[in-house]
């Protein structure tokens, strides 16, 4: 595909792209909420606590204690930390393979939605510290997805043109919205139509 030539960057999302999150019974029972995966998503990426803890704007303690205090049912607040701490359950198998299989001539980042609780987790015990050229977690930049502003922080912090970056990412919401200031987006579920995704473009 003749896109391949002006893509310089390939931008992956972590949850349910590289990370296993496992399946949506979790937060189902966070959000005490029913129905599809797509709609409980949305709901997660709209709930203005969630959006206040990603940006890290409140920490962990204080989530968890907003959390307790809507949805009862989910214990205390040191069950719930540790429940929320363990919910990313792992890499998918190949994930670090499939990182490492992109070709050399393409910058690797990574643009996810995470939180104080979960990055060292990502970084140390899933071994993604160094797999990356560069690094965006919405914890740390003050912004999430799908909001314009931390896309164009990643564009202006990479140095390239929108359509030069490749992004994966699991939710249809947030490939909309970095369609929409010319970032070439793909909605993908784990490894395989990840690999799918990075051979149509040559980039693997």
């Amino acid at each position: 595909m003749n896109a391949s030539v002006s893509i310089k960057v390939v931008l992956f999302d972590l949850g349910n792209v590289l990370v296993d999150l496992g399946d949506r019974s979790e937060l189902n029972t966070m959000l005490n909420a029913s129905g599809n995966e797509a709609e409980i998503w949305l709901k997660w990426l709209h709930s203005p606590l969630v959006k206040r803890f990603d940006s890290g704007l409140i920490s962990f303690e204080e989530f968890a204690e907003n959390m307790v205090e809507d949805v009862p049912s989910l214990g205390s607040v040191d069950e719930f930390k540790t429940r929320f701490s363990n919910w990313p359950k792992g890499l998918y198998c190949g994930a670090l393979n499939l990182v490492k299989s992109v070709k050399p001539q393409y910058h690797r980042a990574i643009l996810s939605n995470t939180n104080e609780a979960h990055w060292s987790r990502l970084m140390s015990e899933m071994k993604l510290a160094g797999a990356f050229q560069s690094y965006f977690a919405s914890h740390q930049m003050g912004l999430v997805k799908p909001d314009k502003e931390i896309y164009l922080k990643v564009v202006s912090s990479l140095g390239v043109m929108p359509e030069e970056i490749l992004f994966i990412d699991d939710n249809r919401v947030n490939v909309e919205a970095a369609r929409n200031i010319g970032i070439i987006a793909h909605q993908v579920k784990g490894v395989n139509q990840s690999k799918a995704v990075l051979q149509q473009y040559h980039i693997v």
